[in-house]
């Protein structure tokens, strides 16, 4: 006997793959600061504020690193990474994780920003 399996209808034969915007898509922030369609919306807060607890002695001082990247690893794939980024260097925020980088890694990408701009206008304009 023939045994029939029916997987759908026609077209649906991977119904797990979805269409994707070929377009270039704009997010804008609300005003309330919240970034819609991140990817960490929705989950602890606690996850992008790993600093590890001075007073605590008994600490693993690697649980600090597995949960800056566990925090790196949910900003890697959202889609509002770049704009969370620049929100918080721009806001100067001192604590946590914010568009995939800590605060000492924001602070010396601000540094190397200004220190390029600054290197560029002294350059002035280049004349052939």
């Amino acid at each position: 006997m023939t045994r029939i399996v029916r997987r759908g209808l026609r077209g649906t034969f991977r119904p797990h793959l979805t269409a994707r915007p070929t377009g270039v898509v704009e997010v804008i922030p609300s005003p309330d600061g919240d970034l819609r369609g991140a990817a960490c919306q929705g989950m602890d807060p606690d996850l992008f504020y790993a600093e590890p607890d001075p007073d605590d002695t008994k600490a693993d001082p690697t649980a600090g690193e597995f949960a800056i990247r566990r925090a790196k690893m949910v900003c890697a794939g959202c889609p509002v990474r770049q704009m969370c980024l620049a929100l918080a260097v721009d806001r100067s925020e001192p604590y946590g994780i914010f568009g995939g980088l800590t605060a000492d890694e924001r602070r010396t990408l601000k540094r190397t920003t200004a220190k390029a701009a600054k290197t560029a206008a002294n350059l002035g304009p280049v004349t052939a």
